[in-house]
């Protein structure tokens, strides 16, 4: 590390260390070549200088722009080694060192306690505790900050030519290979993905499917960068994607990642599309609703689908600790909640109920057929989309103009009240387009291969993304004589038109 020595007295010697430091802006290929060259020429330096460089006083930030806030965890171990005493630092040139004149400043702040010279293959040296060096470094951080400056603006109006043009962005993608080439396998698991998840399963739930029944591994995961193992956050953004529709997205404010919602769609890509866009839009719609539901109740059949005859809660599941089996210790009840006396006090017999249910809708599924799909789909989901927007934005108006004293109580709820009716009536349409998504594949009209399949093939999000599509209502009326025990004519269940 101590490589260099300079006497200032007979009695007193100064150690100098040299330090070495390497970056390159961006690394396509990830091989390093940039960063590599570089140590090349600045350990050629070095030797003509009569430095020696430890191999530990090599710094490198690889693929690391200084222009952009990324970090530079190098960098910052080469500044605290610095302040261990009087350095040397090598660089191929200055502005691999610093392009922001921030940076350079915080340096020069080191000089005052931490003496420190700057050689350069390319522009010499300079010494920062002179006068005449901090000029000279100050005037080439300028000019490297303008430059990068209008590098960054350049690169911004080539992207959005690209995106405009509908050209791929970036490196392969899953579903993709490198410039938008579809990979057939990895796209038919795009397409399930996105058909269970308009069939109404959770992101939770497909992500099980994915780990457990696929044979799939996750994106990136023969890269080392990852256990191969796929989340719900993976699901998520593969599906919010406009890529996976053939359509281009661009938001050059946000710089790594999609938005919670995918980002903004600007046009048709160039490349072959996995689903359709009107399923994005779909997708996107179900996923913005904050009122959708996911979790444990999709472990239990029938837990928020069917709801009190009392006070129109939906009912929830439980377990008795005693019982001569698990069917009967099963049961749905309506929760009591302390200060809400119309809550609670109902309870049914679970398998009791799911067979009902179970039988009803296998007789319901043989007498259905299916809807034809029609040009118009498209145009429903964005004129339903367009007015759930439009009464969200009413009701934060209207929120904020009663919090202003701008409206009465009794304005405030009429607005509210119509608001949120407006939004039910679009998405009762969006449930209409969803409908046909939940039932496809299913074996419509044969009574005998429906059986089998509630039996032996389909989940509960399955089942439960069935009951959704086909049900209006499925309510459990108390029992004269209390108790959960179950009859049939407690059951009310109203399938949708």
């Amino acid at each position: 590390m101590l490589s260099r020595a300079t006497t200032t007295s007979s009695s007193s010697t100064i150690t100098e260390q040299v330090l070495v430091y390497l970056r390159i802006s961006e690394d396509r290929t990830g091989e390093e070549a940039g960063v590599e060259r570089q140590r090349d020429d600045c350990l050629a330096l070095c030797s003509r200088l009569g430095l020696d460089v430890a191999e530990g006083d090599v710094f490198m930030d690889n693929d690391t722009s200084a222009y952009l806030d990324k970090k530079r965890p190098d960098f910052a171990r080469m500044l605290a080694r610095i302040k261990l005493g009087p350095s040397r630092v090598v660089v191929w040139h200055v502005d691999r060192l610093y392009r922001r004149p921030r940076e350079l400043e915080d340096l020069i702040d080191l000089v005052e306690t931490h003496p420190i010279r700057i050689e350069a293959v390319m522009g010499g040296a300079f010494d920062l505790n002179t006068h005449e060096g901090r000029l000279m470094a100050r005037q080439l951080v300028a000019m490297a900050a303008y430059e990068s400056g209008h590098k960054a603006d350049r690169i911004r109006r080539a992207n959005r030519q690209k995106a405009e043009r509908g050209d791929w962005h970036g490196a392969a993608k899953f579903g993709y290979g490198t410039g938008g080439v579809l990979i057939p396998e990895q796209a038919a698991v795009i397409r399930e993905m996105a058909d269970r998840f308009l069939a109404g399963q959770s992101l939770r739930s497909i992500t099980a499917w994915l780990n457990e029944e696929s044979g799939f591994p996750a994106p990136q995961a023969n890269t080392g960068k990852t256990l191969g193992v796929w989340h719900a956050t993976t699901v998520k953004s593969i599906l919010v994607s406009a890529r996976i529709s053939g359509q281009r997205a661009y938001e050059p404010g946000r710089r790594r990642g999609d938005a919670p919602n995918g980002r903004e769609i600007l046009g048709p890509g160039n490349w072959p599309a996995i689903i359709t866009p009107e399923e994005t839009t779909r997708i996107r719609a179900m996923l913005s609703n904050p009122d959708r539901r996911v979790g444990a109740s999709s472990i239990n059949l029938l837990s928020a689908i069917a709801t009190c005859g009392k006070c129109g809660s939906g009912l929830v599941s439980g377990k008795n600790t005693h019982g001569a089996s698990d069917a009967k210790r099963r049961y749905y009840r309506c929760m009591p909640v302390p200060g809400h006396p119309e809550r609670g006090g109902l309870s049914v017999s679970a398998s009791g109920l799911e067979v009902v249910v179970r039988e009803a809708v296998i007789a319901r599924l043989a007498a259905t057929t299916l809807p034809a799909d029609t040009p118009e789909t498209g145009g429903a989901v964005a004129a339903a989309m367009g007015r759930i927007l439009a009464a969200r934005e009413r009701m934060e108006d209207l929120a904020r103009d009663y919090g202003a004293g701008m409206l009465s109580r009794s304005e405030y709820h009429a607005g509210r009240v119509a608001a949120q009716s407006a939004v039910n009536d679009a998405e009762l349409a969006l449930g209409r387009v969803n409908r046909g998504s939940a039932l496809k594949g299913l074996p419509i009209g044969d009574e005998a291969a429906l059986r089998h399949a509630w039996d032996h093939e389909w989940t509960v999000p399955q089942k439960r993304a069935i009951l959704t599509a086909l049900v209006d209502s499925l309510v459990v009326q108390p029992y004269a004589n209390g108790g959960s025990r179950f009859r049939p004519e407690r059951v009310q269940l109203i399938f949708k038109a």
